[in-house]
């Protein structure tokens, strides 16, 4: 019989980006899973599965009029988790609307969370919900919304 330990998932994730800044682990998406290893022998830390999030881009769901919008800042020196930051929310469904303001058409809170545990570069990101934004029009075109 196994002994189930307890743990604090905070102590996790402050310790998982302690490692990644100091560039000790580096991410990687390999189909449906993003997995963090050790920079020195590739050592498998955590694996995540995004099945849920990338489900979640083609529901069909009934729009509310809101605009649900990421903001992030990763520092320059952090290029190579701002970069897969961006990729990674186009690859979801997330529309870029600058170079790191995205927008999504329906709720997404929890898929919000569960990046910002996947990407430690998700600690600079920010959500917020919008009643109106400049170019909608252009906006809604693109998510076939009417």
């Amino acid at each position: 019989m196994h002994k189930q330990i307890s743990i604090d998932e905070k102590k996790i994730q402050r310790t998982l980006e302690g490692l990644e800044k100091s560039d000790l682990v580096w991410i990687e998406e390999k189909g449906k899973e993003v997995r963090v290893r050790l920079r020195n022998n590739s050592t498998e830390v955590i694996k995540y599965s995004i099945e849920t999030l990338l489900n979640f881009k083609i529901q069909k769901k009934k729009w509310n009029g809101k605009w649900y919008m990421l903001f992030f800042d990763v520092p320059e020196i952090q290029r190579n988790k701002r970069d897969y930051l961006r990729k990674y929310l186009r690859k979801i469904g997330f529309y870029q609307y600058q170079k790191s303001v995205y927008i999504f058409p329906f709720e997404c809170e929890n898929e919000v969370l569960l990046i910002k545990k996947i990407v430690a570069g998700g600690m600079y990101m920010k959500y917020i919900i919008a009643d109106k934004i400049e170019d909608e029009d252009k906006i809604k075109r693109h998510f076939n919304l009417k």
